[in-house]
C-alpha cells in the first residue's frame, strides 16, 4: 500500500480503534462462552448426574426388593412389593426418559451408547426376570412349592442369576456415573480456564494498547524527522561533489518517494562514473542503463560508447587484416626461400615444404603426394614426405587415382576442406593419445593446368579463409617448383643417358679399332705365312723338277 503521511497517522489511530473494538468482541464472546458452559453444567451435566445416581439407587433397591419378594411372608401386597411394582411401572421409566432426553446434549456418543446398553439390559433382561419371579410367587399355592422358583430361576439368599445381572448393571451405571462426573468437572475447569484466559487477555490487551500507542507515536515521528534529516545531509554532500556511500530507506509515503528518487539519482551518478572509467580503459562492452527513456545524459553516453566501440572494432579489423597480410607475406617469403634452396631434390623439397607448412599454419600433421607419371599407362600418387608433431614420418604409401580423398582431389582437381572428418580416416598421435583432427585440408598442387601433386594437412583448429588462400598460393609455387625439379631431374637423366651412350659408343669404337688392328695383324701374319708357303712350294717344285 502506498500511503502518505496523513494516511499513516490515520492508520495508526485506526489500528488502535480496531484493537479496542476487537477487545470488546472478544470480551463479549468470552462471557457468552462462559455462560454457555455454566448453563450446560447446570441444565445438562448436573441433572444428568443426579438422574444417574437416582437410577443407580433404583437398581440397588430392586435387588433388595426382589429378594424380599422371595423371602417375605405369604402376604399379597406388602409395601416392598408395592415399591417394586411402582419402580417397574413408574419410577424407572420416568428417570430413563428424562435421562435419555438429556443424553442428546452430552456431546458424547460413547456415553449415549453406554446408557442405551444399560437401559436395554434393564428393560429386556433384568425386569423380565423380576416379573417372572413376581409371577411365580404371586399366589399362596406357589409358596407351598418353593422349588418351582428355584427350578425355573436358580435363586439363593447369597446370590444368583438376577443378583449377578444386577451387579453387572450397577457396574455399568457406575462407569456412566464416573464419565458424567468427569464431564461436570471438565466443564467447571473449562469455565475457570475461560475466565483465566479472559483476565489474561484483558491484561495483555491493555498493555498492548498502551505500547501500540507509544510505538505509533514514535514511528510517526521517526518516519518524518529521521528521513528528512538524512535526505538533507546527502544533498549537502552532493552539493560538495561527494557521493554518499549508503542509501536512504525507501518508503511509500512522500518522504520515502523523495528518498527513492534521490537514491536513483545517486546510483545514476555512480553508474555514470563507473561507466566513464570503463570506457577510458577501453572496456566498450560495459553495460549501462539510463535512468529512463528521457535520460538525456544517459542516452548520450550510450551513443558515445557505441561510436567508440565501432571505432575500436574498425581499428581491430584493420589490425587483424594487417596481421593477416603480414602473416601471408612472411609465409610467401618463407616458402619462396625454401623452394629456392631445395629445388634439386624432390624428397628433400617435399619434407622441407610439409614440415614448415605444418608448423607455420599451427597444424598437427601433413603429407605431400607427388604424381608419378613415369609410366603413362600407370599413373599414381606417391607420398614423398609426411610430418607430424615435430617428427618426420617415414611412410611408404601409394595411392591410386580416385582412391580416397587424396585420389579424389587429384581426379577432380579441386581442393577438399572438411570440418567433419570421417571416423578412422586419420589420427593425430601425441603423448596424450590418438585423436581425430577437427579440420582437414587437401589441395591440388597445380601449375599451368597440370596437377603435379597433392598436399594434405590436418589440424585440431579450423583453417581460416586467409590461411587457405595462402596455402593455395604457395601450392601453385610448390607445383611450379616440382615441375622444374622434375624437368631438371628428367634433363639430368637424359644427359646421363646420353653420356652413358657416348661412353658406350667410345668403348665400342676402341674395341672395333682393337679388332681392326688384330685383324690387320692377322692379315699381315697370313700374308707372311702365305709368302712362306709360296716359297716352300716353289722350293718343292724346283726339287721335284730337279729330280725329274
Amino acid at each position: 500500500m502506498r500511503l502518505n503521511i496523513a494516511a499513516k497517522i490515520a492508520l495508526g489511530f485506526g489500528l488502535v480503534t480496531i484493537a479496542v473494538f476487537l477487545n470488546g468482541i472478544f470480551t463479549s464472546n468470552s462471557l457468552q462462552k462462559s455462560q454457555e458452559v455454566n448453563e450446560t453444567i447446570t441444565n445438562v451435566f448436573t441433572p444428568s448426574l443426579e438422574l444417574i445416581n437416582k437410577m443407580q439407587a433404583q437398581i440397588s433397591d430392586s435387588r433388595m426388593l426382589i429378594k424380599s419378594w422371595v423371602h417375605i411372608d405369604k402376604i399379597a401386597n406388602t409395601p416392598d412389593k408395592l415399591r417394586l411394582k411402582q419402580l417397574h411401572s413408574t419410577d424407572y421409566p420416568a428417570v430413563i426418559d428424562t435421562l435419555t432426553s438429556l443424553s442428546e446434549m452430552w456431546n458424547s456418543e460413547e456415553l449415549q451408547v453406554l446408557l442405551n446398553e444399560i437401559n436395554t439390559t434393564i428393560v429386556d433382561t433384568l425386569f423380565p426376570k423380576h416379573q417372572y419371579i413376581m409371577n411365580q410367587l404371586s399366589t399362596f399355592e406357589s409358596y407351598d412349592d418353593p422349588f418351582v422358583v428355584f427350578e425355573v430361576t436358580p435363586m439363593t439368599e447369597d446370590g444368583g442369576e438376577v443378583m449377578i445381572l444386577t451387579d453387572d448393571i450397577l457396574l455399568k451405571i457406575n462407569e456412566l456415573q464416573v464419565h458424567q462426573e468427569e464431564l461436570v468437572n471438565t466443564g467447571r475447569i473449562e469455565m475457570v480456564e475461560q475466565f483465566g484466559r479472559f483476565r489474561k487477555f484483558i491484561f495483555i490487551m491493555s498493555i498492548g494498547l498502551i505500547l501500540a500507542s507509544i510505538v505509533i507515536g514514535i514511528v510517526t515521528i521517526r518516519s518524518l524527522a529521521n528521513p528528512i534529516n538524512k535526505t538533507k545531509n546527502i544533498l549537502l554532500q552532493m552539493g560538495k561533489g561527494i557521493m554518499p556511500k549508503g542509501k536512504l530507506t525507501e518508503g511509500n509515503d512522500e518522504v520515502g518517494q523523495m528518498a527513492k528518487a534521490l537514491n536513483l539519482v545517486v546510483q545514476g551518478l555512480k553508474d555514470i562514473s563507473n561507466f566513464t572509467v570503463a570506457i577510458g580503459k577501453g572496456d566498450f562492452d560495459n553495460e549501462f542503463k539510463p535512468l529512463s527513456d528521457e535520460d538525456t545524459l544517459g542516452q548520450s553516453l550510450i551513443e558515445m560508447r557505441e561510436e567508440l566501440k565501432k571505432a575500436k572494432q574498425e581499428e581491430e579489423k584493420r589490425h587483424e587484416e594487417n596481421q593477416e597480410r603480414n602473416w601471408s607475406s612472411q609465409g610467401v617469403a618463407l616458402f619462396s626461400d625454401i623452394l629456392r634452396k631445395f629445388n634439386d631434390n624432390l624428397e628433400t623439397l617435399s619434407y622441407e615444404v610439409i614440415s614448415n607448412m605444418v608448423r607455420y599454419t599451427n597444424s598437427n600433421q601433413g603429407g605431400i603426394f607427388i604424381v608419378n607419371d613415369n609410366d603413362k599407362d600407370n599413373i599414381y600418387l606417391e607420398m614423398t614426405a609426411c610430418y607430424a608433431y615435430d617428427r618426420q614420418k617415414f611412410l611408404k604409401r601409394r595411392i591410386e587415382v580416385g582412391e580416397g580423398l587424396v585420389g579424389r582431389c587429384y581426379q577432380e582437381q579441386e581442393k577438399i576442406h572438411l570440418t567433419e572428418i570421417p571416423q578412422d580416416y586419420i589420427k593425430i598421435t601425441s603423448g596424450l593419445g590418438d585423436n581425430n583432427p577437427s579440420c582437414l585440408l587437401i589441395i591440388p598442387l597445380a601449375y599451368n593446368d597440370n596437377i603435379f601433386g597433392i598436399m594434405e594437412i590436418a589440424s585440431f583448429n579450423e583453417y581460416r579463409d586467409f590461411e587457405i588462400e595462402l596455402i593455395e598460393r604457395i601450392g601453385e609455387s610448390i607445383a611450379a617448383t616440382i615441375s622444374s625439379v622434375k624437368s631438371n631431374v628428367q634433363t639430368a637423366l637424359l644427359l646421363e643417358q646420353s653420356q652413358q651412350q657416348a661412353e658406350e659408343m667410345s668403348s665400342q669404337e676402341e674395341e672395333m679399332r682393337q679388332n681392326m688392328e688384330e685383324l690387320r695383324a692377322t692379315q699381315e701374319q697370313s700374308g707372311r705365312r702365305e709368302e712362306e708357303l709360296s716359297k716352300e712350294v716353289e722350293v718343292l717344285r724346283k726339287k721335284i723338277q730337279q729330280q725329274v
